[in-house]
C-alpha cells in the first residue's frame, strides 16, 4: 500500500473514533460521508467547504440568500448550478440549497456574487435533508424561520458545482482495501435525488471530513449497485448499522472505489458567533 493511501486509509479510521461522540444515538461503527453527484455522464461534481457568514430570505422567503467566506469549488458553466450543503449533523437535519442552472456566461450574477473574500449565492429552491433515508423529505418551499433555526447558527457549509449538483450526507458502514484501491460501503432506503444522477453517471467525488475542523478528503471514485451476495461481509455491516438506527433494512446497497483524492479544508476562518 502507498504512502497516500496508507494516510487516507488511516484518516478514515480516525474518523470511526472521533466523530462517535456527535452520533450517541446510534452505536455502531461508522464514518458519516457526503456524496457528490452530478447528472452529466463522466462528470464529477466540484466540491469545496466554506465558512457560513450568514443567511439571508429572499423574494418573500421563497428563495435563500446564503453568504460565505471563500470561493467557489470552480465556476459553473452552462447548464450547470451551484449547491450549499448546511447540516446539524448531530440532529440529523439539514437542507440543500440550489441555484437555478447557469443559462449564460452573462447570467453567472443570477446564481452567485463574489466581493472580496465572501460568496454569496443565490438559491432558488430548498431542500430538507435528514441523515436517515427513511426520513429524508423534498419541500418546495420552507419558512425562513425552520431554516434560520436549524442551521443560522453553523460554521461551515459544502458547496458543489455541476449538473444538477447534489450532495448527500452517507453513512460508511464498511471499508477496505482492494488491489490497491480504497473500497467504501453504504446502503440506501428510498429512490432519490442521488439515485436519480447515478443512473446517469456513476461518477462520484466523496467528501471524508473531521466533523470538529471540517478537514478531510476529497475523494473522487465510480459508485456501483451490488448485491448481497457479491460482498456478504460488507452487507451485514450495513444491515447492523440501518438496524442500529432504527432504519429498517436497506432497498439498496454500494460500493465506491477510489480512483483519486486530495487534502480537502475550509476556505478560511470561521466566523465568530
Amino acid at each position: 500500500m502507498d504512502t497516500d493511501l496508507q494516510q487516507l486509509v488511516a484518516f478514515l479510521a480516525e474518523q470511526r473514533t472521533k466523530q462517535a461522540p456527535h452520533f450517541p444515538a446510534v452505536r455502531y461503527e461508522k464514518v458519516l460521508s457526503f456524496m457528490g453527484t452530478t447528472s452529466l455522464a463522466g462528470s464529477y461534481a466540484a466540491v469545496g467547504i466554506c465558512p457560513v457568514v450568514r443567511l439571508d430570505p429572499a423574494d418573500g422567503d421563497r428563495e435563500l440568500r446564503v453568504q460565505l467566506r471563500g470561493t467557489l469549488p470552480r465556476q459553473p458553466t452552462r447548464g450547470e448550478c451551484v449547491t450549499v450543503h448546511l447540516t446539524r449533523v448531530e440532529q440529523y437535519q439539514g437542507f440543500q440549497v440550489k441555484t437555478r442552472p447557469l443559462a449564460s456566461a452573462e447570467s453567472a450574477s443570477a446564481l452567485f456574487e463574489s466581493r472580496g473574500d465572501e460568496l454569496t449565492v443565490h438559491g432558488s429552491q430548498i431542500f430538507t435533508v435528514h441523515h436517515s433515508p427513511y426520513t429524508m423529505k423534498f419541500f418546495e418551499q420552507i419558512p425562513f424561520e425552520e431554516v434560520q433555526e436549524i442551521v443560522g447558527g453553523l460554521r461551515y457549509a459544502l458547496t458543489a458545482v455541476g449538473e444538477h449538483a447534489n450532495l448527500s450526507p452517507r453513512w460508511i458502514f464498511h471499508s477496505e482495501v482492494v488491489g490497491g484501491r480504497l473500497a467504501l460501503y453504504h446502503g440506501d432506503g428510498l429512490a432519490l435525488k442521488t439515485y436519480m444522477n447515478l443512473k446517469t453517471n456513476r461518477q462520484e467525488t466523496r467528501l471524508i471530513l473531521d466533523l470538529d475542523d471540517f478537514t478531510g478528503y476529497a475523494v473522487r471514485g465510480t459508485v456501483e449497485e451490488f448485491q448481497p451476495h457479491q460482498h456478504p461481509e460488507a452487507y451485514e455491516k450495513i444491515c447492523g448499522g440501518f438496524t442500529a438506527g432504527s432504519w429498517g433494512k436497506p432497498s439498496r446497497t454500494f460500493r465506491f472505489l477510489a480512483e483519486t483524492w486530495q487534502r480537502i479544508a475550509p476556505t478560511g476562518p470561521a466566523v465568530k458567533r
